[in-house]
């Protein structure tokens, strides 16, 4: 049966939420307002989980277009969107599922000249901006902490992910990764990386082909990414609704589905600490030997 837009009922498409959310819940992801920069592997999915979890506001961007390399884990690339714009395609995708929603696009993706419109009204930011682009990263952070927006960052970690949940007045981003004004390119994203998995579980199953910071691959499959989704858009629910406890960086989640391990830790001074900065040694040495 084919509908339109007259035929479409909020309530009606969400019905089934209902259980795990109350009608009152419900009412506060219809009015919410959520900000992803970045709409590939991890941005694709986290507008999907959030579109139909009842989120009806979004404001999104990413400069990049999809192409081949992106089929095996984003969730907007398919054969019929070569060569799109990764931000009309999520922006189809919110549609297709939630034809009232309301959604701000910045095709040019975050930037300083547009970071008051991307940001201002929105009740929460989720981190989709790719591991590598460190400069887009911290601005994010830091222009959210400003404006008093939490932010959420969850990243895939092989057949896994970890969850970090930035307060505006808790320890910031730059505090927790343990950046530093003299780090080199490869010194600060290994920092990154470490910060984003303090448990190595991927490691007993990663080969030399899944990273190499230097030459700036990360390796990622689907489930990794679907596990970012469902991280991701279960505390935006929390930090939306206000139902739950949310669990502020410093803590860190990680779970990893081919060990089948989970971890939740309180890190006080973040990866700054002397015992966390040596860790970070040994494990950049396994990092490098399984390059060699």
């Amino acid at each position: 049966m084919k509908m339109t837009l007259q035929d479409f009922d909020y309530n009606v498409a969400f019905d089934r939420n209902r259980g795990w959310l109350t009608a009152e819940d419900q009412a506060k992801l219809r009015k919410s307002c959520v900000a992803i920069p970045g709409l590939g592997g991890a941005g694709g999915y986290l507008a999907e989980v959030l579109v139909r979890l009842g989120v009806a506001k979004f404001k999104i961007g990413d400069p990049d277009t999809f192409e081949p390399t992106n089929f095996n884990r984003q969730i907007g690339a398919a054969m019929q969107t070569l060569g799109q714009s990764k931000t009309e395609v999520i922006q189809r995708k919110i549609l297709s599922i939630n034809p009232e929603a309301q959604i701000e696009v910045f095709p040019e993706g975050l930037t300083p000249e547009n970071s008051d419109a991307f940001l201002n009204g929105s009740n929460l930011a989720i981190d989709g901006i790719d591991f590598f682009a460190l400069d887009a990263k911290a601005f994010l952070f830091q222009r959210c902490r400003a404006k008093k927006i939490p932010v959420i960052t969850s990243c895939p970690l092989g057949f896994g992910a970890s969850l970090i949940v930035f307060s505006p007045t808790g320890m910031d981003y730059r505090t927790y990764f343990d950046f530093r004004d003299d780090m080199k390119e490869e010194e600060k994203r290994l920092a990154l990386a470490f910060g984003l998995s303090p448990a190595p579980f991927a490691l007993k199953y990663m080969d030399r082909d899944a990273l190499n910071l230097g030459k700036g691959r990360a390796g990622s499959v689907c489930p990794g990414l679907m596990l970012v989704g469902a991280l991701a858009a279960t505390e935006a629910v929390k930090i939306l609704t206000g139902k739950g406890k949310v669990h502020y960086c410093p803590f860190v989640y990680q779970i990893d589905l081919f060990t089948q391990k989970v971890r939740r830790k309180y890190y006080a001074r973040g990866m700054g600490s002397p015992w966390m900065r040596a860790k970070r040694w040994i494990v950049s040495q396994l990092v490098n030997r399984k390059k060699s």
